[in-house]
């Protein structure tokens, strides 16, 4: 039934078809890891299910319409599978993770980030060195340089070389539960490996060694921001004009980004299809009078194409603005075609085209949101127009944003809740407030980018920081409004799958190609239902302690029946740490307005102290034992000297002993070494998960 219903729904959008087999190949081949026997084995059938192919269009055409479709999808499947497998380390035979290396060579591959204390880019590995022999190698590696006040900073771009010492090491998985996975982020770019070194240890040995046309790129979006920070002095509202015309966010700061992204209007920043569409528009109607001329059509087609990609090139060609580029491309070119369908046509086409670039493309977040939000706009928007006609010229103006937006976020919404677990309930509000300022900044900061005058720029530079300033006005104070967002929405894989069977199913029986479908809707949704209201009920009913990785700090959460108590030697919610590794789990038990926080005072050598909570009562102690501990259920041993030693009178009242991040790692051996001899329970919190007891379970 469901294989029907996917059938139904793209019989008619053939690139859909190529879309679908050759996507979930290149899924099933990077999740499976196939061996290499295995991997060659894939390889052959293709070769053989190609030569059965022109067999069957040579020698037995009467069979074509039987086996040739079976066949060539099984091909593009399994050629999703190959496509993906031979860039993964797996397959690549010069892997540098495979050798032996002292130090490494590689070329920068992408514009390098600079925070107060970091440059961080991803680097391509060349070649490795091991004594005096260099060796060809392949592979990539996320490369943090720290930088150090009262030092002069390393000044690197794109394509430039580096010979550095070898300290790499494999990307850790988070400590935290639902903490952001920036391991599996960096996998899905094919990242595996990342390396933290100091500046004496990195030497430029070369540059522009990166693709030509990038970094001309690249340079020209530098230019453009250097003209940017001239003319606009205000620093959020450079930021926000640099952000939303030339997709440069080196610099963005979190508190601006939270003001977008709990509004709904987070895509206003990120360079892409609706920027470029912004381009197209302007471009469609100054250049509308050359439809009058004989071939101006034609004239007109090829000055906007052209036009949309020296904008790709003014924004330095980032991946999400060439995916743009590339996909109204293929749309423009449907333009000159009149047959129905057209449109999803050459949206998949351009989607098959970009996985054919780059693979691991169909992982990405940008590309999967944005390719969601037009398919929605051209399936279900023309229904909800079609549905709810309004006649009055203005206010279906105002309508049809509302259906536009609507749209847009219908489709998008099953991957924001998998990926932010939060909703913006004022999207509406806020994609209707952002529209006109947002489209005046983006032709604004075109014409300030381009104008070659002095006295016109002075001028364009104030309106566009007063611009940005009402803009970021609005939607913080949208933000600001009761309920504006829903946080701690856990929506699992499988949950993601059924609510995008929804959408789907919901479309094929609103199209009318199979009214039956309408079961598979109800059935779909109540199971969704369903699902959520038990993991609801889970959170709210959960009672249990948490203990989170923080480094060096003390993160505890007292989890009581939608009741959460914080203690943490940090001073506030509002601590970067907390908010990154702790508050994401949090949201799924309360707001973040709700949570009861408390500091946790600084002790000194031999102090410790007791905290009693609903869950039974913590202990924390600092540094050496100096008498008895109170008794307590969890004691969290800090800051370990080498001459203190476990013995088990000072822990017989005491069911778990954590030995938290402050503590040496050369000290844990021993330590761990005698409480396995003593048989005490303890839970080593270093370099390790969050320590979780969950009272239900007893664990």
């Amino acid at each position: 039934m469901v294989g029907q219903a996917c059938y139904l729904a793209v019989r008619k959008v053939p690139s859909a078809r190529f879309f679908l087999f050759f996507g979930i190949g290149i899924v099933c081949g990077y999740y499976i890891a196939l061996p290499t026997w295995l991997f060659q084995v894939v390889i052959g059938c293709i070769i053989a299910i190609l030569l059965l192919l022109i067999g069957i269009e040579i020698y037995s055409r009467r069979w074509r319409r039987v086996f040739f479709p079976w066949l060539f999808y099984t091909q593009l499947f399994l050629l999703g599978i190959v496509w993906i497998g031979r860039a993964l380390p797996a397959h690549q035979s010069r892997h540098f993770v495979d050798k032996e290396a002292e130090y490494l060579i590689g070329v920068v591959i992408d514009e390098p980030v600079y925070r107060e204390g970091s440059i961080r880019f991803p680097l391509e590995i060349r070649h490795i060195v091991y004594g005096e022999k260099v060796s060809p190698a392949t592979g990539q590696i996320m490369l943090t340089i720290v930088r150090k006040k009262n030092v002069s900073d390393l000044t690197l771009s794109y394509g430039d070389k580096l010979f550095f010492r070898n300290e790499v090491t494999e990307v850790r998985a988070p400590h935290n539960p639902k903490q952001f996975d920036y391991k599996r982020y960096l996998a899905h770019k094919n990242i595996y490996h990342q390396a933290y070194i100091q500046p004496a240890d990195v030497r430029l040995i070369g540059s522009g060694e990166g693709n030509n046309m990038v970094a001309r790129a690249l340079a020209v979006r530098q230019y453009f921001v250097r003209k940017f920070e001239q003319f606009i002095i205000d620093r959020e509202a450079l930021e926000v004009c640099s952000a939303l015309i030339l997709g440069h966010r080196a610099n963005f700061q979190a508190e601006i980004l939270a003001a977008f992204i709990n509004t709904g209007t987070v895509h206003v920043l990120s360079v892409s299809g609706l920027h470029v569409g912004m381009v197209f528009f302007l471009l469609n109607f100054l250049l509308g009078f050359l439809n009058r001329f004989p071939h101006g059509r034609p004239i007109r087609f090829v000055l906007i194409l052209i036009s949309i990609w020296g904008y790709v090139l003014l924004t330095g060609m980032a991946p999400s603005i060439l995916r743009a580029g590339v996909m109204i491309s293929f749309l423009l070119v449907a333009g000159w075609s009149q047959r129905s369908n057209q449109k999803l046509n050459s949206l998949f086409a351009s989607a098959c085209c970009l996985l054919l670039l780059d693979p691991f493309m169909i992982f990405d977040m940008g590309f999967q949101l944005s390719y969601l939000a037009v398919l929605g706009l051209f399936t279900l928007y023309p229904l909800l127009n079609r549905a709810f006609p309004i006649k009055n010229r203005w206010i279906r103006i105002i309508w049809q944003a509302v259906l536009v937006s609507s749209s847009a976020q219908l489709f998008t919404t099953p991957f924001a809740l998998y990926y932010f677990h939060q909703f913006p309930n004022y999207f509406l509000l806020g994609n209707l407030f952002v529209t006109v300022p947002a489209t005046v900044l983006m032709y604004g900061g075109i014409v300030l980018a381009v104008c070659p005058f002095l006295a016109v720029n002075n001028y364009l530079g104030i309106g566009l920081s007063h611009l940005s300033r009402f803009l970021l006005g609005g939607l913080k104070a949208i933000e600001s409004l009761p309920f504006a967002t829903t946080q701690g929405i856990d929506l699992s894989t499988w949950q993601l799958f059924l609510f995008l069977s929804v959408i789907v199913f919901v479309l094929i029986t609103w199209y009318g190609l199979s009214k039956p479908f309408l079961w598979c809707t109800l059935v779909s949704l109540g199971i969704l239902v369903f699902s959520t209201v038990v993991t609801s009920i889970r959170y709210t009913s959960y009672q249990g302690i948490k203990i989170y990785n923080v480094g060096r700090e003390v993160a505890i959460a007292v989890i009581n029946c939608g009741k959460v108590s914080v203690i943490s030697t940090l001073d506030s919610l509002q601590h970067p740490r907390l908010m990154t590794q702790v508050l994401p789990d949090l949201h799924h038990y309360v707001r973040t307005g709700d949570i009861a926080f408390h500091q946790l005072p600084e002790l000194k050598r031999g102090q410790h102290m007791k905290i009693h909570t609903a869950m039974g009562t913590l202990g924390v102690v600092e540094s050496r034992i100096e008498k008895k501990p109170v008794a307590c259920d969890i004691l969290l041993w800090r800051n370990m000297s080498p001459y203190d030693t476990l013995e088990h009178k000072d822990f017989s009242n005491i069911k778990l002993l954590i030995l938290d991040g402050s503590n040496r790692a050369s000290i844990l051996p021993e330590m761990i070494k005698n409480a396995d001899a003593l048989g005490l329970s303890y839970y080593v919190l270093k370099n390790n998960f969050a320590y979780v007891w969950n009272k239900k379970h007893g664990k």
